[in-house]
C-alpha cells in the first residue's frame, strides 16, 4: 500500500505516493475538519464529533460512532505506534493549531500517514 491518506474538507482521500493520482475518496457524514490515522487495513477518521472506520484499500465505510455526549472539540486518534492526529475547534485559531500540531510532532506522532 504505497499511498497517503488525507483528511480534508469532510473527505478522506487516498493518494498514490508514486504519481499523485487519487485512488479513492470518501465523503464523511459531516464536517470540514477531518482527522485521519491508519493501521495496515483500516483508516480511522474524525469529523464533527463522529468517528468513522474505513477499509484502507477501498475507502468503504466499515462502521461509525457518533461519540454521543463528547462534543466537537479536539480529537486525537492513536492507532498503536502507527499515527496520531489532531483536529477540532482550533480551526479558526492558527496559533493554537500550530502549537497543538507542534506538540504532537514533538511527541513522535505522525499526522495523516500511511500507517507506518
Amino acid at each position: 500500500m504505497n499511498y497517503l491518506i488525507l483528511g480534508i474538507n469532510g473527505h478522506v482521500v487516498a493518494i498514490n505516493k508514486d504519481d499523485g493520482s487519487e485512488l479513492w475518496r470518501k465523503k464523511l457524514k459531516s464536517g470540514t475538519i477531518t482527522v485521519v490515522s491508519s493501521d495496515n487495513t483500516k483508516v480511522y477518521a474524525s469529523s464533527s464529533g463522529h468517528l468513522f472506520c474505513l477499509d484502507k484499500a477501498t475507502g468503504e465505510q466499515i462502521w461509525t460512532n457518533s461519540l454521543k455526549g463528547l462534543g466537537y472539540g479536539t480529537c486525537i486518534i492513536d492507532v498503536g505506534n502507527h499515527a496520531a492526529s489532531v483536529s477540532g475547534t482550533l480551526a479558526g485559531n492558527t496559533a493554537a493549531t500550530a502549537a497543538t500540531t507542534a506538540a504532537i510532532a514533538a511527541s513522535g506522532s505522525v499526522s495523516a500517514g500511511d500507517g507506518g
